[in-house]
């Protein structure tokens, strides 16, 4: 496709650029007449599919004049790839040209691109008219290909790149995520910031892993907006500052201590302090008010990566973590607003910090099991199995409990058996273990990834994974047209959940508000996806994404679930009967949508359920932790189950005493 450019005027009339409608569909039928010749026109239905598809932005650029109604005045059309953009076309209207409005259509795109993270911009102009080349040249697009007949015998084009990120004064695409820009506008001025609900619901974000999210909400708390722009900028494989798992890692206290003993050597005030004395630091990403404490602000925000934030230390032996309390931006803003506009500007420009390098030990297992749990993923026949297939690979193995954890350091490798979860000991303990160099199973990050569910539903689907169709639902968007809208019956999950407890069903919409309002009092965001009806659910267990083995979980009696924790003192009717078969049994798409779903995660110990809908796989879930009970699960291949995973632990020790160990 050709494009139709300008002379622009040096000021640009007062215009503004929208995203089209199909109303706007005359337009850049007129746009097509008047800028290209008719062999490079496109069709009224091409035009078409450019408004409403997904995946390329067709843009209208308005004339604003006063007393009268924006004007229409030129179109583009881009597509939109993983990492670039590609400028299709560009014209503006006859009776608006050389008045700088190609200039400024041109100048949106190429700004939306830095913006969102695209590396690069390209487009075809007419290799004839060099006019047109030399004028997409003064913004920065350079040859890089001739393309022979691209228009029609004899009809050259050329294609031209820019890359945003390489623009003089470009800094890397740094995203300012706040709860309310309008408010925290004014102390910032130059800054831009984006709003947590443009944020989540922008997929151009989505579409793009090029991004820093600077998470500056004011709330990190489980099932906060600030919690949930962490979590899905992690399943965006976007960076992100703070992660979630950095701000459960202080506010436990002996993950921090473990950090803090990093950098020990680095905390050497002059004079030394006696015994006993306190030291109180602010630190404002990375910067400190006090000079002589640069180097140590920066390797404590190196170390935490929490944008703001006071610890405090005392003087013992060593130094010994307190507390950390996290600030916030309107804070900040009030107490350090000159400290606040610097740090803020070095951020945006320069490249972020590693986490310093982790220390590994080895040969002792510790299996962390808690036998007061009513549903324990391992019954104790099986946990017996687990120890001797450990001895068997070479082991020593203790059987732990939470009392245990200022043991973690005793072992080599950490087994979890209990039921995990963000918000108990479990994470803090996988998370501990972690830091200390042991090979943990489960990982804090699989823990972390897979016990909330919105962060599967855009991993999965960012990946293409089929699932049921879902929507995230927050009580500002709930109104009654969405909700009307939304097809019956209808599953609603809250986003940290397990064994099915906290998902509901919901078959009219007035049960769909009460349950709504219900769940909001304990989360902002909620997951609904369509109700799929199946006899039962497969299970396949993996361990480095190699299927071990292979469930069909059939539903309760008379219950929609595999488990009816409307009656879970029924032992019999609690939960429905399974069937284990053999890998080689299973269909070929529910173990290929499996394993592509377990390696979004990791390489560690998961279980995938999923829906297998007139021969097509839909993954409801991975689990980290998934259950291995004897009897069940190890019914096809005994024993040899329990060897793979402790081999698998074994050769994860054997392994790491060759790498470098980094926390990111």
């Amino acid at each position: 496709m050709s494009l139709a450019c300008e002379t622009p005027n040096v000021s640009f009339p007062s215009h503004s650029v929208r995203q089209a409608t199909l109303d706007d569909l005359p337009v850049f039928e007129a746009c097509e007449r008047t800028g290209f010749s008719e062999n490079r026109q496109s069709s009224r239905a091409s035009l078409k599919r450019s408004i409403t598809s997904t995946s390329q932005l067709a843009l209208v650029i308005e004339r604003k004049e006063k007393r009268k109604k924006p004007t229409p005045a030129g179109t583009a059309v881009v597509f939109q790839y993983k990492r670039s953009l590609r400028i299709y076309s560009l014209a503006i209207l006859s009776e608006h040209r050389l008045l700088g409005l190609g200039e400024a259509l041109l100048r949106h795109i190429v700004e939306f691109a830095a913006s969102h993270g695209y590396e690069r911009v390209s487009l075809e102009a007419d290799m004839n008219n060099p006019r047109l080349v030399n004028w997409y040249r003064k913004f920065g697009f350079e040859p890089i290909r001739t393309l022979s007949d691209y228009y029609g015998p004899g009809e050259p084009a050329v294609r031209m790149v820019l890359t945003p990120s390489s623009r003089e004064g470009a800094s890397e695409s740094v995203v300012i995520v706040v709860d309310e820009p309008g408010r925290v506008k004014g102390c910032c001025p130059g800054v831009q910031f984006v709003s947590a609900t443009d944020y989540l619901s922008d997929t151009n974000y989505a579409n793009s892993n090029r991004f820093h999210v600077l998470n500056l909400c004011n709330s990190y708390r489980t099932h906060s907006m600030g919690y949930y722009v962490s979590l899905l900028a992690t399943a965006r494989n976007h960076r992100v500052t703070p992660s979630v798992m950095t701000v459960k890692d202080v506010t436990t206290p002996p993950v921090a201590q473990s950090l803090l003993d990093e950098i020990k050597d680095a905390i050497h005030p002059k004079p030394q302090p006696a015994r006993g004395e306190i030291l109180e630091l602010t630190i404002i990403l990375g910067r400190t008010e006090d000079p002589c404490r640069a180097e140590l602000g920066r390797k404590l925000f190196s170390l935490f990566t929490i944008p703001f934030f006071t610890i405090t230390m005392e003087r013992q032996d060593g130094w010994k973590f307190r507390k950390v309390k996290v600030l916030h931006l309107k804070q900040v803003a009030k107490r350090y607003p000159e400290l606040l506009r610097e740090a803020l500007a070095g951020y945006c420009l320069k490249k972020r910090y590693s986490r310093p390098r982790l220390k590994s030990y080895q040969y002792d297992l510790a299996i962390l099991i808690n036998g007061k749990e009513p549903t324990p993923p391992s019954c104790p026949a099986a946990l017996e199995k687990f120890r001797k297939a450990a001895e068997r690979v070479g082991f020593f193995v203790e059987f732990i409990t939470k009392a245990d954890h200022r043991r973690i350091c005793e072992f080599d490798a950490l087994f979890i058996r209990e039921t995990t979860a963000i918000e108990n000991h479990t994470y803090a303990m996988s998370r501990h273990a972690y830091t200390e160099g042991l090979v943990v199973v489960d990982d804090p990050w699989s823990i972390m990834l897979c016990s909330n569910k919105v962060y599967l539903q855009e991993r999965l689907a960012n990946a293409g994974v089929n699932q049921p169709r879902g929507w995230h639902l927050t009580r500002k968007d709930c109104t009654d047209r969405l909700l009307g809208s939304l097809p019956l019956p209808l599953v609603l999950k809250l986003p940290e959940s397990s064994f099915s407890l906290g998902v509901f069903r919901v078959s009219s919409v007035d049960e769909l508000k009460a349950k709504l309002d219900e769940m909001f009092k304990h989360t902002d965001l909620v997951i609904a996806q369509e109700f799929l009806v199946s006899q039962y659910d497969w299970r396949i267990g993996l361990m480095d994404n190699t299927p071990l083995f292979a469930c069909k979980y059939y539903m309760a009696n008379n219950h929609w679930q595999i488990y009816n924790w409307q009656e879970p003192e029924c032992d019999e009717g609690f939960s429905g009967p399974s069937e284990t078969v053999s890998a080689n049994q299973v269909p070929a798409h529910i173990l290929k949508a499996a394993i592509q779903a377990s390696s979004l995660i990791g390489s560690g110990f998961y279980g995938v359920d999923l829906k297998d809908i007139g021969g097509k796989a839909y993954v409801i879930e991975v689990n980290d932790n998934p259950n291995v009970d004897a009897g069940i699960e190890d019914l096809v291949l005994g024993d040899e189950l329990y060897e793979r995973i402790m081999r698998s632990i074994y050769n994860r020790i054997e392994a790491e005493r060759h790498q470098i160990r980094y926390i990111y």
